[in-house]
């Protein structure tokens, strides 16, 4: 059983000596977080905060969020390479908090690849392999000529010191027999076997990516850890290297935590995806269901790209909504979830796909094409709400909207946007959480 269980985990970093560093997040915490991270000094900087999370055994769970948000910190918390403020980690029924990372049984990928420059392509597949048995905490009792760990010791010194002889004269233990059997192995599952003579510097990006998850996989541990393995590569190759990793985890069926700044990866990889931002997180779903029911403003704009326009409107009850530059009437499902915003100001969200190219009316939104983007399969305007007196751009006022490709559109052309009512979104301008019908 390798289920992740991740329970009220904080993290913490001291300020350096004559540094007056205040918390990013402290000044947000709700007086509960407060009492739960009593233990964290006065003026520290908080990383993670009240970070509860469970990864079912054999899931592929991504943590995304902007760079800062905590998720590689999170990554080597569960790696036990950083130690937590406060807060516990399980891994099956099995409590990691003082565990050594050695012990905790877990294989990480790192960015960087952090090969062996002078092995092979098969050493370096092999060395967790070589240093996971034969040592002297496994034996045991005394050491004698006929203990378990001397015997394991000159196997290894006989198999090193043959190991570039001729094939006919080299010494070849059990286990080693056993080393070469699974690097073979796995050497065919990620069709590298042609490389296993190789260095890492005669290998391109995508081939040294491969070797590194080929070292983690060999392991066979209760859990991978791969903290942006891609983000070195080619964007062909990513997309390449994507598919090939999540088509090795369901035939492996291993536990996966995946970190990763770049939504599209999030979307096209996780069975589920936790959305991180300031240290906490936002939101835990699957894809469909966060880019559908965000449960904030934070989430529906990270998710999706483009991202999610958003335009501050007023709303009347029943079902009326009016903006300087259109009035609409909502759909009835919305009239009681939005009864206490009467005569209030609401963020209304729609997505670029969900902004139709129309005709004049008072129920559409006029716009001004600032910029045209066109990819082929789709096209992608930059627009600006025609606000009276010829307002410039703002965040507040610039919309984004896809379009299909035989559309042609030039820049300074007046469009009119039509809102498709059932993909329509709303967030409380003060809570920033999303409201639903």
């Amino acid at each position: 059983m390798s289920q992740v269980v991740l329970e009220n985990v904080y993290k913490s970093f001291s300020p350096r000596k004559g540094e007056g560093v205040t918390s990013q997040t402290q000044s947000s915490l709700t007086s509960g977080e407060k009492n739960d991270a009593a233990q964290e000094r006065a003026g520290s900087v908080n990383v993670l905060r009240r970070i509860n999370l469970t990864i079912a055994d054999g899931e592929f769970m991504v943590l995304v969020g902007p760079s800062g948000c905590g998720k590689s910190t999170l990554l080597r918390l569960i790696a036990g390479l950083e130690v937590m403020t406060g807060g516990n980690i399980w891994i099956g029924d099995r409590l990691i908090n003082d565990l050594p990372p050695k012990e905790r049984d877990i294989a990480m990928v790192f960015q960087n690849y952090a090969l062996y420059p002078h092995m092979t392509v098969y050493d370096n597949i092999a060395f967790g392999l070589r240093r996971r048995s034969g040592r002297a905490g496994e034996a045991g009792g005394e050491i004698t000529p006929s203990s378990p760990y001397l015997r394991a010791w000159a196997e290894n010194l006989f198999v090193g010191a043959t190991r570039k002889l001729p094939k006919g004269l080299r010494y070849i233990s059990d286990k080693e027999r056993a080393v070469n059997e699974q690097v073979r192995s796995v050497a065919q599952l990620l069709q590298i076997e042609t490389l296993l003579n190789r260095l890492p510097k005669q290998l391109s990006g995508g081939q040294r990516q491969r070797v590194a998850l080929g070292r983690a996989i060999a392991r066979d541990p209760q859990v991978f850890l791969m903290d942006e393995p891609l983000s070195n590569l080619d964007a062909k190759l990513r997309a390449e290297t994507r598919a090939q990793i999540v088509k090795l985890q369901r035939q492996l069926g291993t536990t996966t935590i995946y970190v990763t700044h770049d939504q599209t990866e999030a979307m096209t990889m996780g069975d589920r995806i936790a959305i991180m931002s300031e240290g906490k997180i936002q939101q835990v779903a699957s894809p469909l269901e966060l880019y559908n029911r965000p449960a904030n403003l934070f989430v529906a704009e990270f998710i999706g790209s483009p991202p999610m326009n958003f335009i501050s409107v007023e709303f009347h009850a029943p079902q009326l909504i009016t903006h300087s530059q259109f009035r609409f009437t909502l759909p009835e499902v919305w009239g009681k979830a939005l009864q206490k915003y009467d005569g209030k100001t609401l963020i209304l969200g729609i997505r670029p796909e969900h902004l139709n190219l129309s005709m004049p009316a008072t129920k559409n939104l006029p716009v001004q094409v600032d910029l045209v983007e066109n990819l082929g399969n789709d096209s992608f305007l930059a627009v600006k709400i025609a606000e009276p007196g010829s307002k410039p751009a703002t965040t507040a006022n610039s919309l984004q909207v896809r379009i299909p490709p035989d559309r042609f559109v030039q820049p300074g052309e007046q469009l009119w946007l039509s809102l498709t009512p059932e993909k329509i979104h709303f967030f409380d301008p003060e809570t920033e959480l999303v409201i639903f019908p």
